[in-house]
């Protein structure tokens, strides 16, 4: 089982391998940007037919009509090709499924853009620009905080619950596409449905606006302090292997103290208050995508809490841990169970 960060020294950041990889993380959505564009560019500004419907797709022309009447069924085509199956490919190549990590810190930016850049798109600016500034700064983190535990490689290791399930079964190589790409499809076009209420429902900007972006803010500050000090706690146990001592076992301490998942926490209020957005629109079933990923991510605890008892030297430590800590919600601590030496710390919990 891997834990902690990988020895990647002899993995040069300009090294071939890493300069590829980039090529192909810069690259690879380009099928998808080139479809938007020849779409919205189909038909001349202000002569887009009317709705077809799903029954009166005959030719080309219907089908581009039809796709710009419904930019959602758009995404799902377009993110279904571009990403499903390109990815997936891409992963029966390299035998890695690396690349979904770092595009989804990227892939909400693109689907925004979709929305925002579509010729039928009519959002109040105000509250385009503010849902966008806060997309930014999310993506942002979240990418710098994926390259900076991957040590600014590339394509060096999966994520463990892929490369466990890649382990364990024979028939990985196909299940991948429903596991990993499928399974994300739903997610991020879900997470990011928000935004279709953003740019195509005009509503003047009021409270509430700027209640969803200060909470939509604290989610990201949660998840970048949770995040950093888990940083700094796994590079303090690399420190410590270095000069021959024995790693901490758990991290307690600050917000880790109050939660035993405050990152996912952050992640949460963030897509939770971008959801309220569409609720002030008039669309609150823009929640459904919050809420599956609530749903998965509950699944995620549970599988990353069960990985970390199973290690022996903190089996005890995480159970007295779990006994005092709220799961995501900060909170202060139950006093139920003696108290963990300041000193033990937590392995990386990956998304």
């Amino acid at each position: 089982m891997e834990v902690g960060y990988p020895d990647m020294s002899a993995q040069p950041v300009l090294g071939r391998k890493n300069l590829v990889n980039l090529a192909i993380l810069v690259l690879v959505p380009l099928p998808g940007i080139l479809a938007s564009a020849w779409l919205f560019t189909y038909f001349a500004p202000g002569a887009i037919p009317p709705d077809p419907g799903w029954e009166g797709i005959q030719g080309r022309d219907t089908l581009s009509a039809f796709l710009l009447h419904h930019p959602i069924s758009a995404i799902h085509l377009l993110f279904f090709v571009n990403v499903c199956v390109l990815f997936w490919l891409l992963a029966l190549v390299q035998r890695s499924t690396w690349l979904i990590d770092p595009y989804w810190t990227l892939i909400p930016l693109f689907i925004a853009w979709f929305y925002w850049a579509h010729p039928l798109a009519g959002p109040a600016p105000g509250r385009s620009a503010l849902t966008w500034a806060l997309l930014l700064i999310w993506s942002v983190r979240l990418t710098h905080n994926y390259m900076r535990r991957e040590q600014w490689r590339l394509g060096f290791r999966e994520d463990w619950r892929f490369a466990k399930r890649r382990s364990q079964s024979r028939h990985f190589w196909w299940s991948q596409f429903l596991y990993i790409y499928v399974a994300q499809q739903f997610m991020l076009v879900g997470l990011t449905l928000p935004f279709f209420a953003i740019q195509f429902r005009d509503a003047p900007v009021g409270l509430w606006d700027w209640l969803l972006a200060a909470l939509a803010l604290v989610g990201i500050g949660i998840a970048h302090i949770a995040d950093s000090s888990l940083d700094a706690f796994m590079r303090a146990n690399e420190e410590r292997v270095s000069r021959g001592e024995a790693k901490w076992p758990l991290l307690d301490r600050g917000i880790w103290r109050w939660s035993r998942h405050p990152n996912y926490f952050g992640e949460q209020l963030f897509w939770w208050a971008m959801a309220g957005f569409g609720v002030v629109l008039g669309m609150p079933w823009v929640v459904v995508g919050a809420a599956l990923n609530s749903g998965v991510l509950a699944i995620v605890t549970v599988m990353t809490e069960r990985r970390m008892v199973a290690a022996p030297e903190r089996q005890e430590l995480f159970r007295e841990y779990q006994l005092r800590t709220s799961v995501w919600i900060p909170l202060p601590p139950r006093r139920r169970a003696p108290a963990v030496s300041p000193s033990a710390g937590r392995e990386s919990a990956r998304r």
